[in-house]
């Protein structure tokens, strides 16, 4: 997996295989960078999937994390570290990139090769259920601790009634059911229903979600193929079909008034002459 380190203006990229490291300035890191304090981050890298736990708070795009938490890192995102220092998880290759977060983390974290969901999702960052994705399909999905709920987060934090999330006409809005802990997104508490977009993190008690859209790629249709007539103009079947058969519609008009005239000349010659 490759990073980027970023202080003072500096920029210092590296690579890590799988398994577990030490990140931090002490001469027993793995990972030495004369900036940090000793064992400051804890990087765990299984295939793609990485999980960050520090001694001190840090972020990600962000949003706090507390020391002690591990956290889920996606490629793309940004550890924030004290003063100003950044550590940034690099995408591996553009394809992925392109291919969506939601399809990167099927492959990733299910191991499967299945056909992503074009659904939004959101996927657990922090807790027991790390790792776990829930596609949000039905018009409203409940998340708390209860048995009632939707979405189950294993959290005593979390309250059995904690959050609701309405969905309609590809719209997800979030509402706080009165939880006492509160929900925030991206930081900020909740205070009225507000609208998700694309990466928001959500965080109930201790947990945090990610909320991805739904995956947007609209069906192609093939195109009619085009007759040797029609490439002829540029304005296009639609504008130029009419005047020809306008066109071929009036000679036909006028070679059968033609016709009708030579018929009519030879019968009064015919009549004259008799």
């Amino acid at each position: 997996m490759r990073f980027e380190f970023q202080h003072l203006g500096t920029t210092t990229p590296f690579e890590l295989p799988e398994g577990h490291h030490l990140l931090g300035g002490g001469p027993e890191d793995h990972v030495r960078l004369e900036a940090l304090p000793p064992h400051l981050l804890s990087l765990h890298i299984e295939g793609q999937r990485l999980m960050v736990e520090a001694t001190r708070t840090f972020d990600v795009n962000g949003v706090l994390v507390p020391p002690g938490v591990s956290r889920l890192v996606l490629p793309g995102e940004v550890v924030g570290l004290p003063d100003t220092m950044r550590l940034s998880v690099l995408p591996e290759t553009p394809e992925q990139r392109a291919q969506g977060t939601v399809a990167v983390l099927k492959g990733l974290l299910t191991g499967l090769d299945a056909t992503p969901s074009r659904a939004a999702t959101l996927t657990c960052l922090t807790g027991l259920d790390v790792g776990r994705m829930h596609a949000l399909a039905d018009a409203h999905t409940d998340l708390g601790r209860g048995q009632e709920a939707t979405l189950r987060l294993r959290d005593r934090s979390v309250s059995r009634n904690h959050a609701r999330i309405h969905h309609e006409e590809g719209v997800f809005v979030l509402e706080d059911l009165g939880s006492p802990n509160g929900v925030y997104v991206n930081g900020e508490r909740v205070q009225e229903p507000v609208t998700l977009c694309d990466g928001d993190v959500l965080e109930l008690g201790r947990t945090l979600l990610r909320f991805q859209a739904a995956l947007d790629e609209a069906p192609v249709e093939p195109a009619a193929p085009e007759s040797p007539e029609e490439n002829l103009s540029d304005t296009g079947p639609a504008e130029t079909a009419p005047p020809r058969r306008k066109a071929r519609a009036e000679w036909w008009f006028i070679g059968l008034g033609g016709t009708a005239a030579l018929a009519g000349l030879l019968v009064t010659y015919v009549l004259t002459t008799t």
